[in-house]
């Protein structure tokens, strides 16, 4: 499978991390079901590096782990075919871990996700570490739970995929630097 994207916004936010700027890491992993663009449900459209929020986000949650990994070949974690094992050793790979769990995001179908981090934040009417419905907007979009998305760090178009009720969807970015 293709890798996502870091678009140009994810670039900022290295940025501002190098120079020591007071800005979260990646925190949060969205999803969403695309637009128009969205027509062949097994050939998704290219992302574009000038995005900088999904095209139609649904749902977003905030990361349970993050960890320095390394390539092992009996590592537990499979990712586009390498295995990697968490390490307490500082290496220059990291894994973000997203979970959608069983209860969570159904009936969604998902095109598009991204990865994303700086100063997210929700509106006041959430209270745990998933948002529903997008980014607010008072006039586009007031069911939006999202209230500040932070900088789109990567982006990746999928062939659709259904979130039902007895799937948990477990996402695992994976950053070299």
């Amino acid at each position: 499978m293709a890798l996502g994207l870091i678009v140009k916004t994810g670039r900022i936010l290295t940025a501002k991390l190098l120079l020591g700027q007071a800005v979260d890491g990646i925190t949060h992993c969205a999803i969403g079901d695309g637009d128009a663009s969205f027509t062949d449900p097994q050939n998704p459209p290219a992302p574009d590096i000038g995005q900088t929020g999904l095209r139609n986000e649904r749902a977003r949650k905030r990361n349970y782990k993050r960890t320095f990994l390394k390539e092992d070949a009996e590592g537990a974690l499979l990712v586009n075919g390498v295995r990697y094992l968490e390490t307490g050793e500082e290496t220059n790979t990291i894994g973000v871990f997203f979970r959608f769990d069983e209860a969570e995001a159904n009936g969604i179908t998902i095109r598009e996700y991204g990865v994303f981090g700086g100063d997210v934040q929700y509106t006041a009417s959430v209270t745990g570490d998933l948002a529903m419905s997008g980014v607010f907007h008072q006039d586009t979009n007031p069911t939006g739970e999202v209230l500040h998305p932070g900088y789109l760090y990567e982006v990746k178009n999928i062939p659709d995929f259904n979130k039902i009720s007895d799937t948990r969807v477990e996402l695992v970015g994976i950053i070299k630097i």
